[in-house]
């Protein structure tokens, strides 16, 4: 009997988390210049946080 493979690669949702503080922060009335930099901000840290999970890749 066998049984399926259950494991998936995981989703990847951080766009969506980008996406979703960077409107929010537009629609709290931050300027362009604000919502630019936390835009880059959290960009880097997605980055950092991926390129540290890959591990030895």
């Amino acid at each position: 009997m066998t049984t399926p493979n259950t494991t998936q690669p995981p989703r990847r949702s951080w766009p969506y988390v980008v996406v979703a503080i960077t409107v929010l922060a537009i629609q709290q009335g931050w300027n362009a210049q604000q919502v630019t930099t936390l835009a880059v901000s959290l960009l880097v840290l997605v980055a950092l946080i991926t390129s540290a999970g890959r591990g030895n890749d």
